[in-house]
């Protein structure tokens, strides 16, 4: 199961595009910004999808005179986007954040870095969440539910926020006992 895969096939739903096409769109939506999708992997993904029959390609005349592939959903494809999008409904939410490995080696930290390590994680994610909104403000509507995948995201960063305050609250109180 790919997320990749589930995007592709979804731009596809809207109808037939270029490989060209399908990766600037995963860069105008900021797809990468939601799920692990790495633009330079869109064209390998198109031709994977292609060989397993969920795309098919028609070359068309391009605007150069070059010929190239647009590829649209077969069957096959829309039955795979159906099936994708009802296993990531079931599949476990995991949050995998790096900073939590500097989270869990806090106290074999220097004491004296301790408070400096927790405002710079706090500035880390206060920068993150005003870069996402830079990014939401310039998305604007597109994809149709990007706003709420920005506002999911601005809400998780308060959730991490308010729990930092929290852990380093514990962390005082545990000091002092």
């Amino acid at each position: 199961m790919s997320s990749i895969d589930l995007a592709i096939l979804g731009l596809l739903k809207e109808g037939a595009m270029s490989a060209y096409e399908i990766q600037k769109a995963v860069e105008d939506r900021y797809y990468a910004r939601w799920t692990s999708i790495s633009t330079p992997s869109v064209y390998k993904k198109v031709l994977r999808l292609r060989d397993q029959g969920y795309l098919e390609s028609q070359a068309v005349r391009g605007e150069r005179s070059a010929d190239k592939a647009v590829y649209s959903l077969t069957a096959a494809g829309r039955d795979r986007f159906e099936e994708l999008m009802a296993a990531y409904t079931v599949s476990p939410v995991s949050f995998l954040f790096d900073f939590n490995v500097v989270i869990a080696n806090l106290e074999k930290a220097d004491p004296s870095r301790v408070r400096f390590l927790m405002d710079r994680l706090r500035r880390t994610i206060t920068d993150s969440a005003r870069t996402s909104q830079k990014y939401a403000d310039k998305a604007g509507p597109e994809p149709p539910n990007g706003p709420a995948i920005f506002q999911q995201q601005q809400r998780l960063y308060q959730a991490l926020l308010a729990w930092l305050d929290d852990f380093e609250a514990q962390l005082r109180e545990d000091r002092a006992e």
